[in-house]
């Protein structure tokens, strides 16, 4: 059961329970105490004790009394085994039996007797009350009974209330049993199940402070603490992912300032051992000067491109690619980037298609950023091609979609199945059959290109894929929202 549902149900015992505490100790305290019963139930208890002299007085009239020896006698033995004493008067105050004290001659019974119930101080007490006797016939005022009851004759007649004197205790006793079990049973849920498990987490938090993400924590209860042992060990595969790609992006830095001395190291000697051959006068003539100035420009364009693509790669990391898309139309746009790439193209004597129309649409683009995608996209088709291939430059637009797209293509020698899910990855470098003009082939990047033109695209709210064959070519799609 989990903790919420558990804690609602001993909340709502424990809320029943305080309940009935304040119930029986008001019961106890205004109730309890008043054990006397109901004067209107003392009177009936009297009627029910007194009725067979009531009713033998109001058949034979009072007045007999003074002459009726027998009837005396009965009376005289009534009260003393019933223990109520008796007086009879007549409505003029004459006293006609008294079986409590020697008769009066006479009495003034509007004020001398008890027409309401009455209980005296004498001990043990005593309920005092009269009743008014009529002819059985004529229903006329013949006389007053006047009886004295003892408390406990009236009490034993009455209905048991001692079953219920108990009912306030139990219920007391039963609450405060309830609300001692649930604290103890509260404490222990919480001892048990949250403050050890909880404990418990602390040597797998400290396992991740040392550095150690292999210790997986664990909890078999499927409940609130399960739930957070869960989040802890999915915290914990997160960060040891994360350790692990900051890890190989430490790597990947220091194979980047490697790739970096190795690859600016080049071109540098190169630029240096020519510039010091025109120094020395090795060059006979201009003709030889300007050869020798081309493979130096040759180089330093290199080292234009490798410090350019780190620049870009730094700024993307620190997020300030600044990336502006504004709306404008698509040819204006398109045609002065395509005119530069083919010309360049064509300078390394390889073939290149440009489309005759652009298609003329309105879109969001960064004419920089775009350029600088088209030229990364084309330099890597200049890796894969050799003289002889071609290279195509293309925009078509999609109606389904309602996107632009923009597509190179090539018909070199492909990219290789094993690189292709890694081509976006920064400082992937694959296994690359550059083109070659009568030198050594040698490696022009550092794995960043592809990994900033998805970036560039993504800021665009587009996308760029690709789709390739070996030796029959590679075609890069840029799609831009219309």
């Amino acid at each position: 059961m989990d903790w919420k549902t558990w804690y609602s149900k001993r909340r709502w015992a424990a809320g029943l329970s305080i309940f009935i505490v304040i119930l029986s100790v008001f019961w106890l305290t205004l109730i309890g105490p008043s054990n006397q019963p109901a004067p209107a139930t003392m009177v009936k208890q009297i009627r029910v004790l007194t009725n067979p002299i009531v009713h033998t007085l109001e058949h034979k009239h009072a007045e007999s009394l003074l002459s009726d020896q027998r009837l005396q006698r009965k009376l005289t033995e009534w009260t003393q085994e019933s223990q109520v004493d008796l007086k009879v008067v007549l409505p003029d105050g004459t006293i006609v039996f008294d079986g409590e004290n020697p008769p009066k001659p006479r009495i003034n019974p509007r004020f001398e007797l008890d027409y309401t119930l009455r209980i005296s101080d004498s001990e043990p007490p005593r309920y005092h009350l009269a009743f008014p006797l009529r002819d059985a016939g004529s229903h006329t005022l013949t006389g007053y009974a006047q009886f004295s009851v003892p408390a406990s004759v009236v009490a034993s007649g009455l209905p048991s209330s001692d079953a219920y004197s108990y009912v306030p205790w139990i219920m007391l006793a039963l609450a405060l049993g309830t609300l001692l079990y649930l604290f103890f049973s509260v404490g222990r849920r919480v001892q048990h199940e949250l403050v050890e498990p909880i404990a418990g987490l602390k040597p797998y938090t400290e396992a991740i402070l040392r550095g150690d993400y292999e210790q997986r924590a664990e909890w078999t209860n499927d409940n609130e603490v399960g739930e957070l042992y869960a989040v802890f060990d999915l915290m914990r595969e997160e960060l040891r992912n994360l350790h692990i790609r900051q890890t190989a992006h430490n790597q990947s830095h220091k194979e980047l300032i490697t790739n970096l001395s190795h690859d600016l190291k080049t071109p540098l000697s190169t630029i240096k051992a020519y510039i010091e051959a025109i120094r020395e006068g090795i060059c006979p003539d201009l003709p030889s000067v300007m050869t020798y100035l081309e493979v130096v420009h040759a180089n330093a364009s290199r080292m234009s491109v490798l410090v350019d693509d780190l620049l870009l790669h730094a700024l993307r990391d620190l997020g300030q690619i600044a990336v502006q898309p504004v709306e404008k139309y698509s040819a204006p746009a398109l045609k002065p980037i395509f005119s530069a790439m083919a010309h360049y193209i064509r300078t390394l004597g390889i073939s290149c298609e440009v489309p005759a129309d652009i298609p003329n649409l309105l879109v969001r683009m960064d004419s920089v950023r775009i350029e600088q995608v088209v030229a990364n996209l084309v330099t890597n088709a200049l890796k894969h091609t050799e003289p002889g291939d071609t290279i195509r430059l293309a925009v078509e637009e999609e109606p389904e979609t309602s996107s632009l797209h923009i597509i190179v293509s090539d018909t070199g020698s492909g990219i290789s199945p094993e690189d292709m899910p890694f081509i976006f990855e920064r400082y992937y470098q694959g296994n690359v059959s550059q083109r070659t003009s009568g030198q050594l082939a040698e490696r022009s990047g550092v794995g960043l290109g592809l990994s900033i033109c998805k970036y560039i695209m993504e800021a665009h709210g587009g996308t760029i894929s690709f789709y390739s064959q070996r030796q029959q070519g590679t075609t890069f799609c840029l799609t831009l929202p219309l």
